[in-house]
């Protein structure tokens, strides 16, 4: 189990599982109750690289880590004066998480979100 606190030290766990022929997998928040983020390799749990990195107000963009939990999110945009255009009625998800299983919010006609590019600094 790997905690990393900064990019850097989750890029040098990564490359360290690879020299080892380890595989590598990362638990978000523990929403899904699927198999995965089971590994017999290296388990990154990335709860510490969360929170708003970067915030343009004029344009609503928004840089998070992603271990940031949505409901953080949510928190953390308030504070901005921001808020998300789409989300789905469960918000336990990381930011990180709900990219990889393809989480999506409600309606026909709203986006769930920005483009990959843009979501997630991790």
């Amino acid at each position: 189990m790997a905690r990393p606190r900064e990019r850097d030290e989750l890029a040098a766990t990564v490359v360290a599982a690879a020299e080892a022929g380890s595989t590598v997998a990362v638990a978000g928040s523990g929403h899904s109750f699927t198999e995965a983020a089971l590994t017999d390799g290296t388990m990154i749990d990335a709860g510490a690289l969360a929170g708003v990195l970067e915030a343009d107000r004029d344009s609503g963009l928004v840089r998070v880590g992603g271990g940031t939990v949505l409901a953080a999110l949510n928190e953390e945009l308030h504070t901005l004066g921001l808020a998300m255009e789409n989300l789905g009625d469960i918000d336990r998800q990381t930011v990180a998480g709900a990219i990889a299983t393809g989480t999506h919010g409600t309606g026909a006609k709203l986006r769930t979100s920005p483009p990959r590019s843009r979501r997630s600094s991790w």
